[in-house]
Parts: structure tokens; C-alpha cells; sequence
């Protein structure tokens, strides 16, 4: 193949005036056997490419972007150019009329097929003078939105001869997508994926919940894949397998938060789809090889293959890198060959951003990809093996073949495997217009909570249904039909919302989701959760019921300054509207747990309000629990109040002297003090405080799971689910916390763990706890990012670009220059650190257990 460049990288650079060569880092090279990575063209032959794309005469076709962000001073064309490479070396200009081109597709009878961020259409040559003069569009969007690649793109051809093509986030703006024939599908900011016949007749949905499925690919048996482009502030980016009617969970319009009761990224909700894999950062492009996948990675500077396992109705996978380049490979859009490939050599294409700025800059690259699959064992089986049983039920519940009762559908609604559910639930949507509600309530509660997923699945007028849900028996009845008003944008209902969250029998769950609910109905669903202003007057109202204040200042937003890199750790103050004085007010309400709630907060800034919890741990007419909590929250200023402290280990008062004792641990005391402590109880504690070594001596190694759960069994009295909700949350001790939610307390680096204990088992959690990395989800793996002066910091990356972005073990996020970054290292460990437990007692962590597996 023929290398075009046809100018040096000095000359273009002159030419076009850009300031600042690139430092040439070593080519991106292949890491596994059978792989050869060979350097086709570069600038100035093609900058800042995205599509591209391969024809039966060998031509290959791809997309040089210079629309895409350009500075006022960028040199370059002011449209997108599409390029054709000869067999022998010729370089043209084929069109140069499009404007934010994401992605390009080889058809039939001499069309193109193109993504622009507005519009699918189609190009050729009609009069043989080797430039494009006829234009058609397929498919076109109307949308205020602007930006280049959160519209539509990944385009894709099915073994059906259709044309697939996605949608991203599109900022939250509506938008109207309008094919051929007029037909139509709207929406705002939930993406999407889509197929219509190659003259842009039959435009159809497959499916929802994508944040940018840029790249798009479906194989020969007609299964689709995608991967999502940017993860915002959930990581990581998303490997899925589309199906129709699938739901991906995510939703724009709710804003950029890390936590929403209506997002999903994983199927944590109810009725939506879980990835197969994380792929790399910023994936850009996806096609099929083998039982596999290959996916560049722009962020991660690398292309990796992903082999699929059959799992029930889906797939699993894992990464294998095949090759790895430099800051300066950033690998985009990919295309099989396949008129060059063979049985047992497969060739690809990929084009290559070169540079990190998301503005167009000049560079660009394009890349042969060849596999040698005799070399090449790491591909494993190359036939696509047969579909499993649940893979097989679940697309005939889509397809809608077979004959179903209802009473089937519901149970099938309930199956572990969320494909199958998913698919039993799109089939009973079908009918679910057409139900009673009268004849829903005679229902269980699990089938009534299918009910409600079916019904705001079939987008059902909700006239006659909502008074009914919303007074269910059900805390779960109830939360879905706020998520049906709110994904709908049904406003009309926002007076029965607000009367939902004056009820004082609310639980944190249904409240949290009432506020998101009626922050939506509102007009103002980017505020996710984070109305302040709103949760202030909640707070502040004194004929609210005492227990919604509290789990309104609990919803408080934390206000926290990032850390810088070099700097100290971040700190904390209070939202706006939120003093010392105010939660000092709340503690003389006579409400335990408005009390509660109002230490909670306080002992999340303790640098605030110390004074305050020092005043409530020693004051004996408050309740042991209040108390307890208070001194829970001096253990992070202890070295402050030692002089207290030890004196409430003295108190007669035994859940108040257990705390100070888990206080005081970790702190230089004197002889005097620790003389004054030799008699306390409970012994356990005391101990643990005066010779911290017996933490560790003589108890099991982390790996024997069945030794640590014969200590845990042997420890006397009742589990004391309170005392492992303070473990849970302690700053020195367990630190959970510090990297999980719990009950809406805490921060997000790991999984929120409030339904954890749902799981039933109880050797799973503790081997968890006593081994992280075992288990260890590969959406929260950690990487090392090692900066040039030999300062390391870990944690979860959040994106890449011109800078590095992570997210670490306190909850902080960081952002470092390229430029300072010399290494960046995945990591086979949690987080979690090993060895947790050996900062608790035998008491302690059957406490701890028992908080967690007391669930919601």
C-alpha cells in the first residue's frame, strides 16, 4: 500500500502558518502477535480525519474535518473535505460541501453515505468527472443544538441492507429527526440509535439511553454494538449491545451530576441494559472481528479487542490492547477491508486525530491495521457461536413471535437476566394501553411495578393512572411512576408531586426522587438534584414534618473546592444559605431525627462545627444515639478534644464510651490519659486503642474468608446496625464514605452501596471487605497518573484530552496538562485499600456487616 504524503511536516506546518510543531512521540505499535501497524498518509494528505472507509477497487475513503471548532485563524478549507486514496497513490478531493462530518460509509451504485451532526445523506459522482454533483438527504435533525460530535454519527451498514446510524446527549436541546417519508422520532437529551433503508424510507428507533454512541457497528447475524464516546461524570465509557426497545439509562436533561435517581449507566435501573465492558477513553469506532470486537481509543492512545462471550441473553468480554501509541496517537474512526482481507488475514483501516485539542489543528493520520489470525491466538474462535436459549427467547419477545399470556410476560418481566426482562417488558408494553387501572391494583407488587415500566415504556397517556400509583402500596410502585412523570415531562401532575413529598411517612428513596421529580416538572430538570434555594426553604420551613427537613439538609448539595495537583487535599464548606448557626437551630426543634441529620452535617465540615458537636456529645440530656454521633464526628479534629474525649470514654453511658474509645483510635495519648483508660469498657475498644497491634495479631489472613467468618459468628450480643452506620461513615476508621454513598450520605468514586445487602449474601460482602481487588468492577478500576517530577496520584479516570482528569480515593477531582504527565499506569487493585479491617474489631465489622446487609 502506498504511503501518500506529499509534503513534509515542516513545509505543511509553514505553509498553513500553525505555530509549534508537534514533538514526534515513538508510532503507534502493535503489542500482541500476528498485529502489523503500518503508517498509510498523513498531514498534509489528511488533517483531523473521523470517517473513513474502504470500496471494492481498493480506494479508501475518509473524512479531513475542518469544521470542527476552528479558530478564528485556522488556515484550513471551510468545509469538511471527503477524500478518496487510490490503489496507486492518487489523492482527490471528492466533496467538500459538508459541515461537522462525523462519520462515512461506502454504498451501493456509487454513493457515499455521510454523518454530519444535522443530517444523514448520501453523494456520488453522477456525471464520472470524479467529484461528487449529487446531494440527497436521508435523514435530517432539527435541533437549536450546535456542537459537533453530540449529534449524529456512527454510521453502520446491517446484513439486512439497512442503514444504522446513532444520536448523541445533544446537549438536553429537543430535537426532531425526520427521514424521507416523513417519518419522524423526537426526543432531548436521551441519544439514540436508529436504522432506515438506504434512501432514507422507514426511519425507525432501536433503542434509548446513550450519551454519544459514536461509533456503531452491526455483524452478520445482525447483532448490534456501539461504543459511547464520553462518559461525563460517571465513568467509564460503555461497550453495549443494542437491542430494540433497549434502555441504556442515561438522560441528559438531568443534568451533569454524578448521582440521579433516573440515570443509569450500568442497569442499575429497573428496565434498562448494562454494558458488556468498559471500553478505553473517547472510543470513536467499533467493528467486528471474529466472536469480537476491535475499538480504537482516542483517550487511551490505543486499539484494543474485546472477545465476546456468551452470557444468557447478552454478552461478556474483557480488554486485550493490541496495539499503543503515544500522547500523540489518537486513533478515531475504523473500517474493515474487506476486499483485501482474507480467511486468515484481516485488514482494517483507522484514522488517526493525532493531537488532543478538540479544535481542528492540521494534523491527522490514517493507519493499516492488518491481523495475521494464524499468529494471532488472543482472537480466540472466530465463528460466531450459536445464540443461548435466553438470547433466543428474548428476541423473540421483541420480534413479537410466539404466543405469550400475560401472566407469562409478568413473570419473564422479573427474570435475573435483564435482556429477558427487558424483552418481556417491551412486549407487554404493547398491550399496556389498553389495561384498567382498577384491575392493576388486584395485581402483586411486583407485577405492579412491571406494570408501571410497561406503561411509561408504551409512553401511555397517564390520565387515570397517576393518583392511583402514586397512593400504591408499594414505596417501588411509587418511584417508578415519579420516574414515568419525569422522563415524559409530564407537568400537568407536578401539584401531585407536591403533595407526594408533604407526606411524613416518606422514605429517603421516594423523597430524593420526588425532588427530582419536581425539579423536572418544573422546567428545571438540569438542577438534578442540586436545588438549593428549594431545599433551603424545605429545610428552614417549621410547618414541614421534621422528617422531610431532615432528608432535605441531608439532599443539601456539598459545596468542595477541588483539590489541585500539587496542592493539599480539597476543602470543604458549607452550600450557600447552610451556618453553624442554622444546624445549631435544627438541634433544639425536639426532633431526634432532624437532630440527627443536623450533627450528620455538621460532622461533615467538623473544622465548623466542632464547637457545636463537642456541645452536644457532652450534654447527657440528648439521647445516647445523638450523642454518640456527635463525638463519631470530632474523630476527625480528636487530636483537638483528647481531653473530652477520654473523659466521655469514662461515660457511664455505654454507646457515648464506645464512640470516644473509636475517637481517640489512631491518637498519641499521654500516660496519664492512657492510665485513665486501662479500666474502660467495652475491653474490645480499649484495647484496640491502648495496644493497637491486637488489630492484626493473631487474626486470619485476609484470603481465609471461612476463619474470619467463625470470628464474626463467635462475637457475643445482638449486631448493633447504629453503631455500624457510624463505622460506616467514621473518618478514621472504615472510611467508606469517603468513596460511597449510602442512604444519599457520602461521596460517588465507588458504587453506591444503599441496596447492597439486597444481594442476600452475606461471604460475598465480607470477602469484599476483606479482599477488594478480587472482585473488582472494571468501571471502577484505578490508574496511576505519574507527572514528570515523579508525584503519583490514583484514581478513576474521568476524561482525557489536552489535559487528564481523575477522580480520586476522597472524592476530589483533579486535572493535570499533558505536557506534565510522564506515565499513565491501569491498575490491577481497588482502590479500597487491602487491609480495612485490620482498623476494626472483630465487633466492629460484624456491626458494619450488618448495616450493609440491613439494605434500604
Amino acid at each position: 500500500m502506498p504511503r501518500f504524503f506529499l509534503s513534509s511536516l515542516g513545509l505543511f506546518l509553514c505553509a498553513v502558518g500553525i505555530a509549534g510543531a508537534i514533538d514526534h512521540d515513538p508510532e503507534a505499535r502493535p503489542v500482541r502477535p500476528g498485529v502489523t501497524f503500518t503508517l498509510v498518509a498523513e498531514q498534509s494528505d489528511l488533517v483531523t480525519p473521523t470517517g473513513v472507509d474502504v470500496d471494492e477497487t481498493g480506494a479508501i475513503w475518509a473524512v479531513a474535518v475542518h469544521t470542527h471548532l476552528p479558530k478564528e485563524d485556522y488556515p484550513g478549507p471551510k468545509f469538511d473535505e471527503i477524500l478518496m486514496f487510490s490503489p496507486g497513490g492518487g489523492r482527490s478531493v471528492f466533496y467538500n460541501k459538508t459541515f461537522h462530518t462525523m462519520d462515512l460509509e461506502v454504498g451501493q451504485d456509487g454513493w457515499i453515505y455521510l454523518a454530519e451532526r444535522n443530517r444523514i445523506l448520501r453523494i456520488r459522482d453522477a456525471d464520472g468527472d470524479g467529484r461528487a454533483d449529487e446531494e440527497q438527504d436521508l435523514a435530517v435533525l432539527q435541533s437549536d443544538a450546535v456542537y459537533p460530535h453530540n449529534g449524529l454519527s456512527g454510521l453502520a451498514w446491517g446484513p439486512d441492507g439497512e442503514l444504522y446510524f446513532a444520536l448523541g446527549e445533544n446537549f438536553n436541546q429537543a430535537w426532531v429527526l425526520t427521514g424521507t417519508d416523513g417519518r419522524t422520532a423526537t426526543g432531548t437529551g436521551e441519544g439514540g440509535v436508529f436504522h432506515c433503508r438506504p434512501d432514507g424510507k422507514g426511519l425507525t428507533r432501536i433503542a434509548r439511553g446513550f450519551w454519544n454512541p459514536f461509533g456503531l457497528c452491526v455483524r452478520e447475524d445482525g447483532e448490534i454494538f456501539a461504543a459511547e464516546n464520553d462518559p461525563g461524570e460517571r465513568p467509564p465509557c460503555r461497550v453495549l449491545h443494542v437491542v430494540q426497545g433497549g434502555d441504556y439509562g442515561f438522560q441528559r436533561s438531568y443534568g451533569p451530576g454524578a448521582h440521579h435517581p433516573f440515570v443509569g449507566w450500568n442497569g442499575e435501573l429497573r428496565g434498562t441494559l448494562p454494558m458488556v465492558h468498559p471500553s478505553g477513553e473517547a472510543p470513536c469506532g467499533v467493528v467486528s472481528l471474529g466472536r469480537g470486537l476491535l475499538i480504537p481509543s482516542w483517550g487511551d492512545h490505543s486499539v484494543d479487542f474485546y472477545p465476546l462471550t456468551r452470557e444468557a441473553a447478552s454478552y461478556r468480554a474483557e480488554r486485550i490492547e493490541i496495539v499503543k501509541g503515544g500522547r500523540y496517537f489518537r486513533p478515531t474512526c475504523i473500517a474493515f477491508d474487506e476486499y483485501r482481507s482474507s480467511a486468515g488475514r484481516k485488514v482494517f483501516y483507522l484514522t488517526d486525530w493525532v493531537d488532543g485539542r478538540y479544535n481542528v489543528h492540521g494534523y491527522g493520520r490514517l493507519w493499516r491495521l492488518e491481523i495475521d489470525l494464524n499468529l494471532a491466538a488472543w482472537t480466540g474462535p472466530r465463528r460466531l457461536d450459536e445464540p443461548t436459549p435466553e438470547a433466543k427467547l428474548a428476541k423473540r419477545l421483541r420480534e413479537g413471535r410466539g404466543l405469550f399470556s400475560r401472566g407469562r410476560l409478568l413473570a419473564l418481566a422479573q427474570d435475573k437476566d435483564p435482556f429477558v426482562a427487558q424483552a418481556a417488558l417491551v412486549r407487554l408494553s404493547e398491550s399496556a394501553p389498553g389495561w384498567k387501572p382498577e384491575a392493576i391494583v388486584e395485581w402483586d407488587d411486583a407485577d405492579r411495578v412491571s406494570a408501571v415500566l410497561a406503561l411509561r415504556m408504551a409512553d401511555a397517556a397517564p390520565e387515570g393512572w397517576i393518583d392511583l400509583l402514586l397512593s400504591d402500596r408499594s414505596e417501588v410502585v411509587q418511584f417508578e411512576t415519579l420516574r414515568w412523570l419525569a422522563d415524559r415531562r409530564h407537568d400537568a401532575f407536578l401539584a401531585r408531586v407536591e403533595e407526594l413529598l408533604g407526606r411524613n411517612e416518606l422514605s429517603f428513596v421516594l423523597f430524593e426522587a420526588g425532588i427530582a421529580a419536581w425539579n423536572t416538572l418544573s422546567g428545571k430538570p438540569e438542577l438534578g438534584l442540586n436545588n438549593t434555594e428549594m431545599l433551603l426553604a424545605r429545610v428552614r420551613d417549621e410547618a414541614s414534618p421534621a422528617r422531610l427537613r431532615a432528608f432535605a439538609l441531608r439532599m443539601l448539595p456539598t459545596m468542595a473546592r477541588n483539590a489541585a495537583p500539587k496542592g493539599p487535599l480539597a476543602t470543604v464548606r458549607f452550600p450557600k444559605g447552610v451556618t453553624v448557626e442554622l444546624l445549631a437551630g435544627l438541634l433544639n426543634k425536639g426532633d431526634e431525627e432532624l437532630s440527627l441529620e443536623a450533627v450528620r452535617v455538621l460532622s461533615g465540615h467538623p473544622a465548623a462545627g466542632k464547637h457545636v458537636l463537642a456541645r452536644v456529645a457532652k450534654d447527657e440530656r440528648r439521647s445516647a444515639q445523638l450523642r454518640a454521633e456527635a463525638v463519631a464526628g470530632l474523630a476527625a479534629v480528636a487530636d483537638e478534644y483528647l481531653a473530652d474525649l477520654v473523659a466521655l470514654a469514662r461515660s457511664a453511658d455505654a454507646t457515648v464510651a464506645e464512640e470516644a474509645l473509636r475517637a481517640l483510635r489512631m491518637q498519641t495519648l499521654s500516660a496519664e490519659q492512657s492510665a485513665a483508660l486501662a479500666g474502660a469498657r467495652p475491653a474490645d475498644l480499649a484495647a484496640a486503642l491502648l495496644s493497637p497491634g491486637s488489630l492484626v495479631e493473631g487474626r486470619p489472613a485476609l484470603t481465609d474468608v471461612e476463619a474470619w467468618e467463625k470470628r464474626l459468628a463467635a462475637v457475643g450480643g445482638t449486631p448493633d446496625i447504629d453503631a455500624g452506620r457510624r463505622v460506616f461513615h467514621h473518618a478514621g476508621i472504615a472510611m467508606c464514605s469517603r468513596c460511597h454513598r449510602y442512604g444519599g450520605r457520602g461521596k460517588v468514586v465507588g458504587p453506591d452501596l444503599s441496596a447492597v445487602g439486597d444481594r442476600g449474601d452475606r461471604t460475598w460482602l465480607l470477602t469484599s471487605l476483606l479482599q477488594p481487588s478480587a472482585e473488582m468492577a472494571p468501571e471502577f478500576q484505578p490508574r496511576d497518573v505519574v507527572l514528570k517530577d515523579g508525584t503519583v496520584h490514583t484514581g478513576i479516570r474521568l476524561r482525557s484530552y489536552t489535559r487528564e482528569q481523575i477522580r480520586d480515593a476522597n472524592g476530589n477531582t483533579l486535572t493535570f496538562d499533558t505536557g506534565d504527565l510522564a506515565e499513565i499506569r491501569d491498575l490491577d487493585r481497588s482502590l479500597m485499600p487491602e487491609g480495612l479491617v485490620y482498623s476494626m474489631t472483630d465487633r466492629e465489622l460484624r456491626d458494619l456487616l450488618a448495616f450493609l446487609e440491613a439494605g434500604r
